[in-house]
C-alpha cells in the first residue's frame, strides 16, 4: 500500500486557520474568538496521529508564537500539552461520535486557556477568565466544521 501524503491539505488548512486567527475583532467580540490554530492542529492529530503528533503541535505553537507576538515557547508549551493529550486519546476518539470529540476539544480549549492564564500569572500579568464560557461556546460551534472537513480530506486522500 502506498503511503498517503497529507502535507499539502494540512499546510492549506493551517494557512486558512492562521488567516482566520488574524482576522480583526473589536470590542467584546474579541472574547468570542476561538483559537482556530489550536483546533485545526488537534483535528490533524486526532485523524492522522501516526503522521502528526506532539512535535507537529509544538511546531504549530511556534507559528502561533510568531503570529501573536508572544515570547517564544508560550504557545509551544500550550499546543504541546494539548497535542499530547489529543495524541494519547486519538486511537479511541476516532471511533467516538462528533459530539464526544467536541467535548474533548472543549476540554482542551479550556485547558489551554487555563495554562495560558497560569503562564501570565507567573509573569505578573493580570488575567481574567470571564471570557472562558464565550470561548467554549464559539469553539464548540466551530469544531464540527473543522472535524468534518479534516475527516473528509483524510477519507478523500486515502
Amino acid at each position: 500500500m502506498k503511503p498517503v501524503n497529507l502535507n499539502g491539505p494540512m499546510v492549506v488548512s493551517l494557512l486558512l486557520a492562521a488567516i482566520f486567527q488574524l482576522l480583526p475583532a473589536s470590542g467584546d467580540w474579541i472574547l468570542w474568538k476561538p483559537n482556530v490554530l489550536l483546533m485545526v492542529s488537534i483535528g490533524w492529530i486526532l485523524y492522522v496521529p501516526n503522521q502528526y503528533g506532539v512535535g507537529f503541535a509544538a511546531t504549530v505553537g511556534l507559528l502561533a508564537d510568531t503570529l501573536f507576538r508572544m515570547a517564544l515557547g508560550h504557545y509551544v508549551l500550550i499546543f504541546g500539552l494539548c497535542g499530547a493529550a489529543a495524541y494519547i486519546l486519538s486511537r479511541w476518539l476516532t471511533y467516538f461520535s462528533l459530539f464526544h470529540r467536541m467535548v474533548l476539544v472543549l476540554a482542551l480549549v479550556v485547558f489551554a486557556e487555563l495554562v495560558q492564564a497560569l503562564l501570565f500569572s507567573i509573569w505578573d500579568t493580570p488575567v481574567t477568565l470571564s471570557h472562558l464560557p464565550a470561548l467554549a461556546i464559539t469553539s464548540g460551534l466551530l469544531w464540527p466544521l473543522i472535524d468534518i472537513l479534516i475527516a473528509r480530506i483524510n477519507r478523500y486522500q486515502r
